[in-house]
């Protein structure tokens, strides 16, 4: 590869590459993001779990606090002692050794009925005077006092570790008729209450809450931890879980982009495998499948050689090695001789099977390490000797030659020996232009086949073979051109009787408008087109623009009868009796007056599928008349078997019929035989009347030539003179 190229190709790469990364940018990954959910939903539901736990925490201590702090509420007739017990010292004392016991009573206050603090004993860590009582809670203490529940029991919602409770302390007292009666389980409704002041207790457990909230930040701490390494597990495992499938994105970004041979690392799980699997099957049937359309792509279906397509390839990448090397190499262009003999007689199953036995033939004839052999098509082949001399060339194809000829195909318990001819060019590196080193190459062929068949010939450059090869090769584009642009032409000759100048039909003529508006007669591209195989849809184009023509001039007055000219490559098609059916069906041409016209050696062939089209062709109607006779076989005896309308005597034999008695007596008895089977005949190249004349004594039917009417564009019916001798001289013949 050359370094502009590779470059190029490094380039155009890296572009994919980053445009790549650039478009997969904008996607989300999907073990990234299954990743992060799990991970944010781990992490919201375990703050939730702290935050739950703390807060209820904080609500089941505030609970359990005011549970307790009700407890102490037991305690308050004992602890009021000191109200109504002044002198008391020891309850005093009593007092200061009980708050001293419970770590949990901050400070235990006495009021006076008015609300004035008395005195206040309090743990040593408390230093604060409490200040007196507030005229609202007075009131609220006041009220309580004989009932059931004689306290006010206050709480902090935002510090639920304290309680405040205060209550009334009173003295109840009975009178003197009561006191007989007395019922410890009943109040007295005359019994006197007296104030004497109130008593606070003030609770704070700090110590138990701090133990418990370290408890729970203990307990917290360990659930976060054991969250973290819950996260941090099910992040490992689930990313392993979920490696498999990130495994396989780049084997499938490279299976998408057509490397078949993409490996699959294998899974653990289940699903992910049979994945893997469908995958691995997939790509195995894509490169089978790609091989098998490599193959049909570059191999020829019927003989497994090389085809045309990837021959050509081959060719070009020797050009430019024998650019660079420096050596020669040589094209064999090989095309069977007689081989339609073969279709024709049995069949082309049977010809499907000789061009394989031939191909097999030629693989083990040429050295496959220095030769490259390939079907071109039908019964062609090519051959590609690399690095050789000349006369190595020759040597390999006389080898071919009698390989061949060695070869013996059975087939319907009848022997067909094969013949081949062989066309060569050598490839020195001055032309490297592959489809003109085949075109040479297949002149060589064609030179082989007309020097006798069955040899080989060498392409030798010369003016005036570059200047016919130029000019073949040349109107083979035109030719393309004007059958895909319909740039023909017909032109319209008449045929008249010689006894009284009538037109009978015309002879459908093809001629070329060339680019610069000239119009090309047939001699000078129909060689051409039947060298490379356009004589086919030539004749096609003619039946189509002849029925059209037909169509246009049939004027119903003088009846239009016009006879169209068929090449061999027309009867090649098994449809053309179809075709024409369909074209005249199309134009509504009665098929009755149209002649079609063969030539000579097509007709003494016969081949089967000929035979086969022409009986087609009668039963449309049609008439057929045989072209050129005298200048092929000339064989009087195919003749009388033969059933055609009518007989053309071609112009060699005619031209000089004034002054050559061969000719005459030539003429006379292709006529005579011509009137025995019911044929007319007809004279071309009908120049002057004295011609005309003479061939109407020799019993010719009909003329054609420049004399009688030359080619116009559109049907001319127009009599030919006849001299007065010539009517006497007719009619006494016929008496």
């Amino acid at each position: 590869m050359r370094p502009a190229l590779a470059f190029q190709s490094i380039f155009e790469r890296a572009a994919s590459v980053y445009s790549h990364w650039r478009a997969d940018r904008g996607k989300r990954v999907l073990v990234n993001e299954i990743l992060s959910i799990q991970i944010v939903t781990a992490t919201i539901i375990g703050a939730l779990a702290i935050v739950a736990l703390y807060w209820g925490g904080q609500w089941v201590l505030k609970d359990s606090y005011g549970r307790w702090a009700q407890q102490w509420t037991g305690e308050l007739n004992e602890l009021g002692a000191p109200l109504y017990l002044d002198n008391d010292g020891e309850a005093k004392f009593r007092l200061e050794s009980f708050v001293g016991r419970y770590p949990e009573i901050e400070q235990v206050s006495y009021y006076s009925p008015n609300g004035n603090l008395l005195f206040s004993v309090a743990n040593s860590d408390v230093s604060e005077t409490p200040e007196a009582l507030s005229t609202k809670k007075l009131e609220k203490a006041k009220l309580l006092i004989g009932t059931d529940e004689p306290y006010l029991l206050d709480g902090g919602i935002l510090n639920p570790r304290q309680f405040d409770i205060v209550a009334p302390i009173w003295i109840e007292s009975l009178s003197e008729a009561d006191l007989f009666n007395f019922d410890a389980d009943i109040t007295p409704a005359t019994a006197a209450t007296e104030l004497i002041g109130y008593v606070n207790i003030q609770l704070d457990y700090l110590i138990f809450h701090d133990e418990l909230l370290a408890n729970i930040r203990t307990v917290v701490l360990i659930l976060a931890a054991l969250l973290a390494i819950f996260v941090w597990t099910s992040h490992r495992t689930l990313k392993k879980a979920l490696c498999s499938f990130s495994n396989l994105q780049l084997p499938i970004r490279q299976l998408a982009q057509g490397n078949l041979d993409v490996e699959f690392e294998p899974a653990e799980h289940r699903e992910i495998s049979d994945i893997v699997e469908a995958l691995e099957k997939t790509a195995s049937a894509l490169s089978e499948r790609d091989s098998r359309l490599l193959e049909l792509a570059n191999h020829d279906g019927l003989t497994g050689l090389l085809n045309r397509r990837r021959f050509v390839e081959d060719l070009k990448e020797e050009l430019t090695r024998i650019v660079q090397d420096k050596h020669v190499s040589a094209l064999f262009f090989i095309d069977l001789d007689r081989f339609k003999y073969v279709n024709d007689s049995c069949g082309h199953p049977a010809g499907d099977r000789l061009i394989r036995r031939v191909a097999d033939e030629l693989l083990e004839t040429v050295d496959v390490t220095s030769g490259t052999v390939a079907r071109f098509g039908g019964d062609e082949f090519v051959v590609l000797l690399r690095n050789t001399s000349s006369q190595s060339a020759r040597t390999s194809a006389e080898k071919i030659l009698t390989n061949v000829r060695r070869l013996a195909h059975f087939e319907d318990e009848r022997i067909f020996h094969v013949h081949c001819s062989i066309g060569i060019v050598m490839i020195d590196g001055s032309n490297t232009d592959q489809d003109d080193l085949v075109a040479k190459a297949d002149i060589a062929c064609h030179e082989a086949k007309a020097a006798g068949r069955n040899r080989v010939s060498f392409f030798e450059q010369s003016e005036e073979r570059s200047t016919r090869t130029s000019a073949d090769v040349g109107w083979m584009n035109k030719l393309r051109t004007a059958i895909d642009e319909d740039s023909f032409e017909l032109r319209f000759q008449p045929i008249n009787r010689i006894d009284n100048g009538q037109t009978i039909h015309h002879e459908v003529l093809i001629r070329l408008r060339d680019q610069d508006g000239r119009i090309v007669g047939p001699d000078a591209f129909l060689p051409s087109a039947i060298r490379f195989g356009l004589m086919s849809e030539i004749d096609f184009l003619v039946i189509r623009k002849a029925a059209k023509a037909w169509a246009n001039f049939d004027s119903g007055q003088q009846a239009l009868r016009l006879s169209i000219n068929l090449s061999a490559n027309a009867f090649e098609s098994d449809d053309l009796a179809a075709t024409v059916a369909s074209t005249f069906k199309e134009f509504k041409v009665d098929p009755s007056r149209i002649t079609f016209e063969i030539t000579e050696s097509l007709a003494i062939r016969r081949p089967q599928n000929v035979e086969q089209q022409i009986d087609q062709l009668r039963k449309l109607g049609c008439m057929l008349a045989l072209d050129d006779f005298g200048t092929g076989y000339s064989s009087f005896s195919y003749l009388q078997k033969l059933q055609f309308d009518f007989i053309k005597i071609d112009g060699i034999f005619v031209q000089d019929i004034l002054h050559n008695p061969v000719d005459q007596k030539m003429i006379r008895l292709i006529a005579e035989i011509g009137s025995e089977a019911n044929m007319q005949t007809v004279a071309e190249y009908v120049q002057n009347a004295e011609s005309l004349a003479l061939l109407g004594e020799l019993g010719v039917d009909l003329a054609q030539g420049y004399f009688v009417g030359r080619p116009a564009r559109s049907p001319q019916f127009r009599s030919t003179p006849i001299s007065l001798s010539s009517r006497r001289s007719r009619r006494s013949l016929r008496q």
